[in-house]
């Protein structure tokens, strides 16, 4: 009898250790993604303050998109400089200002050069839509 009260035990562990694993598994890909977004966003609303410092110029987070690792910022921006290409310069500094944050968030440091972030759930990348705004 002690040793079929074992064997039980045993069966009972082990689904409650697959079933602990399984939501773990599940949990951190959620989680992960919740993370990337919140470090995308700081990443754009930093490069943001740098341009609004330096410019003069006043840049709003419309929104912010996720899409099978695909991140799209959307920001509007007002009293725009006569600089060329300042929308390029825009989408360049956002997209590279998220992609550290990103990569500090998921990697835990600062890269010296932006690029996607791959990890085991996705590959993440930022694309930047720039919306004028006149009165």
């Amino acid at each position: 009898m002690r040793g079929q009260s074992s064997a039980e035990m045993l069966i009972l562990i082990s689904a409650i250790l697959i079933a602990v694993a399984s939501m773990l598994y599940l949990g951190i890909g959620g989680n992960e993604s919740a993370v990337v977004m919140r470090a995308a966003r700081d990443g754009a609303e930093n490069a943001i303050a740098a341009l609004d410092a330096e410019y003069g110029c006043s840049i709003n987070i419309e929104e912010v998109g996720f899409d099978a690792g695909m991140i799209t910022i959307t920001v509007s921006v007002r009293d725009i400089p006569t600089v060329d290409n300042f929308d390029n310069m825009i989408k360049e500094n956002i997209r590279e200002g998220a992609l550290k944050h990103i990569q500090n968030a998921v990697g835990g440091s600062f890269p010296l050069t932006a690029g996607p972030v791959k990890t085991s759930y996705y590959t993440y990348d930022v694309t930047v839509e720039v919306r004028r705004v006149t009165k």
